[in-house]
């Protein structure tokens, strides 16, 4: 009699995560994806507009779950979502602080009801095999998420984060030595307060991140990728962090 094949692991649907966030999901081109990014867009956008860019990378192996926002902008800056609850101005400049714009319950959100509940209990992905990938304020978040309490012994696969600082509304681990060995890659425009000589907003993700890489756009600012040049350092990041089953039996079992 020949062997019966086990069944694949079924994928996440919309329908398992927080109804506040809007999940819109992709599946790889081969339907069985081992690795989940969650995407998170920035300051004023929506899933519906963000996840065009997760579909047109079609990643092989990658699941994408692009999240939306849960708070709508206020009046008279809306319309449109944010990531903080409690959105602050700068006084002596008029433009919204990113730096005092606490994160921390859309944090909580995406640690533990969406990557710890969800992505871990239910789905069954390992820890290395999650990413995030966020731009501006969704970038900001994606380096806050992993220094969660809920997810602060574990490192992640990977975060690409676009023209975004670890905020200092964001409290750092409080244990000493050690460093969170989820892998970083940091783009942003020359005019970017990253590119900064002697970056403040650097050196604390550094001082939180073992390994950070930070790739340093020619154009000045911190638009999406719209070339081969500005994708080629996420592609090539993806390329190291990214697991993958290509060549490996459907009825392996892993061991260790």
């Amino acid at each position: 009699m020949p062997t019966q094949q086990p069944s694949p692991m079924p994928s996440p649907t919309p329908t398992d995560f927080p109804a506040s966030l809007k999940p819109l999901i992709h599946l790889p081109p081969n339907n069985k994806p081992t690795n989940a990014i969650v995407f998170l867009p920035g300051l004023g956008d929506t899933a519906a507009n963000f996840a065009s860019f997760s579909r047109a990378l079609n990643l092989p192996d990658a699941l994408t779950i692009t999240l939306n926002p849960p708070y709508p902008l206020p009046f008279p800056l809306g319309p449109g979502d944010q990531w903080s609850e409690d959105l602050h101005v700068d006084t002596s400049t008029g433009n919204l602080d990113a730096d005092s714009s606490p994160l921390g319950k859309a944090a909580e959100l995406v640690a533990r009801d969406v990557i710890q509940k969800v992505l871990f209990d239910k789905f069954g992905f390992r820890p290395d095999h999650i990413h995030l990938f966020g731009f501006g304020q969704g970038g900001s978040l994606a380096l806050s998420v992993p220094l969660h309490p809920s997810l602060s012994s574990l490192s992640l696969g990977g975060i690409v984060s676009m023209g975004a600082s670890l905020p200092l509304s964001t409290p750092l681990p409080s244990t000493s030595g050690s460093k969170n060995k989820t892998p970083i890659l940091l783009l942003s425009g020359s005019k970017s307060p990253l590119a900064s000589v002697d970056s403040s907003p650097l050196k604390r993700i550094r001082s939180v991140y073992e390994f950070v890489t930070y790739h340093q756009w020619k154009k000045a600012d911190d638009s999406m990728p719209k070339t081969r040049d500005e994708v080629l350092p996420m592609m090539q990041f993806w390329a190291q962090t990214l697991k993958s089953r290509r060549g490996v039996p459907d009825d392996a079992v892993e061991i260790g």
